[in-house]
């Protein structure tokens, strides 16, 4: 940690130390504010969004919800109960909650999704698209039962200023989507309900915001949620004080925390979408009320969301690499609709850039921005393959676009964000590969956070990825769930390109620690429908080699003696292997054949696996042709 981070976690404990002496916590009540000039559009009854949005309000209506892809039924929503486990988390003093221990706080991802109160925007979104009290009504009484139970700063929902952020996001949504009803003057009316709960939730994020070695996405949720809120309710002494210190975070963290080709820093695509959420809310509340940011924060939210189209598959399958946990900054759309197709309408509408455009994201797009068209040129996909080198992503792509396209996603770069690189894996010089659309090999995904350790540990390591290690040890070393010790480091030395694919030729120093060290240098050749990859562990002494490929649980695999066909939707993929090597298929192992198609769900796949003893320097070629039915 540098020094100004020692000093700020010191300044914390002292707060936290005075605050939970404290007593009194009475908050002032608010101004008059200015006119917030958001309107309602009409949204076409046989939009497929609105009906979607409406059964899902209904599903929330009886009970049932679906929080990271958990399913569970409760009559009455209990605001500090984990679905998963029934544990029931302690109110006290939220600060002093250790939310890192699963023993005492379950799973608290499930708890904490629960009171980012997505669900309540949907339901709101519901009875201003029909009408109909009783939405309205299930917000009121869920708002009130919130309010009642979670006082400030007591219960675990006053522990994440990020937790907070993302809450008080949909509270602006909620008061927008509710006038005219009798749970809008009881919440937000001159004597609402919830301003107390609106006040302290900027105070403590203004208060205790991510600093140093964790000042990562969790930054720019804080602060566009302390921005939009301020810009929007501007009815408290230090509101003013809130929007700037936001605004002026924003604007330094858009550029801290994103490469100059547009890219997260994070190294995990999940939060370059996360934080390209927040970025774009608060750009365009910030228009909204009068209060926009540079050309230059423009220009990089626009970066953000094209390399988004030059990074998917010819059936808008996005990358996934690094963690990800399905965080939305606020939710106007269906919860199984796209994740991208509202952020590419909203950048044609907002930022006049000519990305995808389709009838989906259509609401949510002029939910956010009413009555504002698009008169965006016609989408013009990129041709061929296409590398950022300095977020070290490579996409080696034949036939982009069209029914036999193979696209292949190699990671070469950075490990992760800071010192601690949070959100990063042990994935380097790892690829995945789709055919025809269909993913094919595939990263493993993440599965979970503090909640399994186990799991936390075999998802981000180099095991659980397609690439090779070296005397059983990892690329990087892990110092927790979120902390890496050491990292390897990526160096390209050549990435050509062809009009039939690419060329990617890199190493990692992952292995120079080990006491007698080696590198590991992967050369990876698209030509049509072919690959080639070779790998080459340069150094000395006895090795044991381990190479590995991770297929998607669709996918059937038939390995016969030394060559693999993996069968899919639309052909099969055929692996000729190397015959030095020992290889098997592990499905459902003790360190292989897992996969995470989502937050809290884990499935069995195919791993297949060759070792090699044998002396430094060793080299493996592996070739692979892709044949549609």
């Amino acid at each position: 940690m540098s020094l100004d981070e020692v000093q700020a976690r010191i300044l914390h404990a002292i707060r936290k130390r005075v605050w939970r002496r404290r007593r009194s916590w009475v908050a002032p009540y608010p101004e008059a504010g200015v006119t917030d000039p958001w309107v309602m559009p009409d949204i076409h009854p046989d939009n497929v969004e609105r009906i979607a949005v409406i059964a899902e309000a209904e599903r929330y209506l009886e009970g049932r919800y679906t929080f990271l892809n958990l399913s569970f039924h409760e009559e009455k929503i209990d605001w500090h109960t984990d679905p998963q486990t029934g544990l029931s988390l302690p109110v006290t003093f939220g600060l002093d909650l250790d939310f890192k221990d699963p023993s005492r706080v379950g799973n608290l991802k499930n708890v904490w999704e629960k009171n980012r109160h997505h669900h309540l925007t949907i339901l709101s979104l519901a009875y201003a698209l029909t009408r109909e009290e009783r939405y309205a009504d299930e917000v009121g009484d869920q708002l009130n039962d919130w309010i009642n139970k979670n006082s400030f700063p007591n219960g675990v929902n006053w522990t994440s200023s990020l937790e907070i952020a993302i809450r008080l996001i949909s509270w602006v949504w909620t008061e927008r989507l509710l006038r005219g009803t009798k749970a809008h003057e009881e919440l937000f009316g001159t004597e609402g309900l919830l301003w107390s709960s609106i006040y302290w939730s900027q105070w403590m994020i203004a208060s205790h915001y991510s600093h140093g070695s964790s000042a990562n996405n969790h930054l720019i949720g804080e602060m566009a949620g302390l921005y939009i809120a301020s810009v929007k309710w501007p009815v408290f002494n230090e509101s003013d004080k809130w929007r700037k210190l936001a605004q002026g975070i924003l604007a330094k963290e858009v550029t801290e925390q994103t490469f100059e080709s547009g890219l997260n820093k994070e190294q995990a695509f999940a939060y370059h979408i996360f934080s390209l959420e927040f970025l774009l809310l608060a750009g365009i509340e910030g228009e909204r009320f009068g209060r926009a940011f540079s050309d230059d924060y423009l220009k990089i939210v626009s970066k953000s969301i094209k390399v988004i189209a030059d990074l998917s598959t010819c059936s808008s399958g996005i990358p996934e690499y690094g963690d990800a946990d399905e965080g939305m900054a606020l939710q106007l759309r269906p919860l199984d609709s796209s994740r991208v197709s509202w952020i590419y309408r909203l950048g044609r509408k907002w930022l006049s850039g000519a990305f995808p455009s389709g009838e989906e994201g259509s609401m949510t797009s002029d939910l956010l921005l009413p009555g504002v068209k698009d008169d965006t040129d016609m989408f013009k996909p990129l041709a061929g393959s296409v590398g950022f080198s300095d977020a070290g992503l490579y996409a080696l792509v034949s036939n982009r676009g069209k029914p036999d396209e193979i696209f292949l996603l190699a990671d070469a770069g950075p490990h992760g964000y800071l010192s601690i690189a949070a959100h990063g894996h042990a994935d380097a010089l790892s690829f995945t590969l789709s055919a025809g659309g269909v993913p094919v090999i595939v990263d493993p995904g993440t599965y979970a956070y503090h909640y399994a350790p186990r799991w936390r540990s075999y998802f981000r390591s180099a095991l659980a990825h397609n690439t090779v290690t070296v005397d059983g040890e990892d690329q990087s070393e892990s110092g927790g769930p979120f902390l890496w010790k050491s990292k390897a480091n990526c160096v390209v030395h050549d990435f050509s390109k062809s009009e039939s694919g690419a060329t990617l030729q890199a190493e990692h120093d992952g292995y120079t620690r080990l006491e007698s060290p080696v590198a590991h240098r992967r050369s990876i050749t698209l030509d049509g429908q072919r690959v080639k990859i070779t790998d080459e562990i340069v150094g000395e002494g006895e090795r044991l080699v381990e190479w590995r490929l991770h297929f998607h649980p669709d996918i059937k695999t038939d390995l016969m003696g030394k060559s693999l066909v993996a069968s899919f939707s639309k052909g099969e993929l055929e692996i000729s292997l190397d015959e030095r090597f020992e290889w098997k298929v592990v499905r459902g192992g003790e360190t292989a054949g897992w996969y995470s198609p989502g937050f809290n769900l884990k499935a069995h796949c195919d791993t297949l696996i060759g070792t090699l003893h044998g002396v430094a320097p060793v080299k493996v070629v592996t070739s692979m042709v892709v044949v549609f039915d």
